[in-house]
């Protein structure tokens, strides 16, 4: 069977993650998983590696001197709000965190307790979510680029800024105004494209 071209990152204090079932059995299905036991390793992984494909599952109680699960995941979305995060949790969280979780977009929730299979399927579902996604397509777009092509200016703002590759993707990766005008805009001249080229499509 051919694995997911997808790195899983798991981020949960508890190191005897890696000698279960469920470590093994990710790992039949994603091409890497990785587990960070102190979450600002985890956070600075994402930081160092978001031109790859990554999906999160992360726990939301940690020792104490350490972020909480909602704190681990703000930071991720000061990053991208193009990395899914699935919150992994035995805790019984109150109203203000699960608020502030959907708020930061966090792809959905699972009990420490679920099943392999519960978990996978979820972690596939979201895969799958980024497959169809038209910002994290911009993104590998922009990432197949050169540096020097990602630094040059590519496009001028109503204020007459001008906008290179680069940062073009942090604006798409960070979901600002200005990202999703581009996503939307160019979401509206592909499918333009491709019905004026229906024929083709057709035959």
């Amino acid at each position: 069977m051919e694995k997911l071209n997808t790195t899983i990152i798991i981020i949960d204090d508890d190191a005897k993650i890696q000698e279960g079932a469920l470590f093994i059995e990710l790992g039949l299905e994603f091409e890497n998983v990785l587990l960070f036991e102190d979450p600002i390793e985890g956070i600075e992984y994402i930081h160092q590696n978001l031109g790859e494909r990554i999906l999160v599952l992360l726990d939301l109680s940690f020792p104490k001197n350490n972020p909480n699960g909602d704190e681990i995941l703000d930071s991720i979305r000061k990053l991208s709000f193009l990395v899914p995060v699935i919150i992994w949790s035995g805790a019984n969280e109150d109203k203000d965190v699960y608020t502030s979780l959907i708020n930061n977009r966090a792809f959905g929730y699972l009990a420490k307790n679920a099943s392999s299979e519960e978990i996978i399927s979820k972690l596939k579902e979201a895969n799958n979510n980024m497959n169809n996604d038209i910002s994290i397509a911009l993104e590998e777009w922009i990432l197949s680029h050169s540096k020097e092509q990602k630094e040059k200016p590519y496009m001028l703002t109503i204020d007459g800024n001008k906008l290179s590759l680069n940062d073009i993707l942090k604006e798409i990766r960070l979901q600002s105004e200005i990202g999703k005008v581009f996503s939307k805009n160019l979401s509206k001249l592909t499918i333009d494209l491709l019905t004026r080229n229906k024929e083709s499509f057709d035959d």
